[in-house]
């Protein structure tokens, strides 16, 4: 019988991992030797981020690339703080959106109420969460091939990032990385109000109700 292979090396496993990430559009192949220098500064070692992945892969990447490439957001975070961060990768594109002042208009229901501005158009939006606001962002960049993807943060809080051109056949299983998006929502329904889920979503993204 052929002799065992040996375990694939730490650096072999991150780099598998990198290559995953740029067939499915969220990253270029340039950045790989940031990206590890990244990963082994923020689990310690190689090592330390390899078990984490084979203790729970999808959540630890997504985890590591929200902290990356991404941005977390609080729920009730102010309009400003959500545009700052969006509009810091925005700008590598040239493009910012800019908005009004917000309005609350129902702080029982959390409801609030601005003007997205890029250029000449402008949409007046009402929203609860930075959810809200990112998918009329995104409608108001449908023309410009680049989009703000949800990741899975597994707390209450957001996560999003940049891309110009997702590959969603890699990432509608959520078997490395939860995008939380309808091109993923390929898991069933919630089982409160119905609305399509994916795999490895802790809440449904419609009603918020735990999966």
């Amino acid at each position: 019988p052929p002799p065992p292979q040996p375990p694939p090396k730490p650096e072999d496993i991150v780099a598998d991992i990198h290559r995953r990430l740029v067939e499915a559009g969220l990253t270029i192949e340039g950045t790989r030797e940031v990206f590890t220098r990244r990963v082994a500064e923020k689990f310690g070692s190689l090592e330390a981020f390899v078990h984490d992945v084979q203790a729970d892969g999808p959540r630890a990447v997504t985890g590591f690339l929200a902290s990356w490439l991404g941005f977390e957001l609080e729920p009730a975070a102010p309009l400003a703080d959500l545009l700052y961060p969006a509009n810091q990768r925005l700008s590598g594109f040239k493009l910012k959106v800019d908005a009004s002042e917000e309005l609350h208009v129902n702080d029982a229901e959390k409801l609030r109420e601005a003007t997205l501005r890029m250029g000449d158009l402008a949409v007046t939006i009402q929203y609860r969460n930075p959810r809200d606001v990112f998918i009329e962002i995104n409608e108001i960049l449908v023309e410009s091939g680049v989009r703000f993807l949800e990741l899975e943060t597994l707390t209450d809080n957001y996560a999003f990032m940049l891309v110009r051109s997702p590959v969603w056949e890699k990432l509608e299983g959520g078997d490395f990385v939860v995008v939380k998006t309808l091109e993923t929502a390929n898991a069933g329904e919630c089982g409160e109000c119905g609305s399509p889920v994916g795999t490895n979503w802790a809440r449904c993204m419609a009603c918020e109700a735990p999966l």
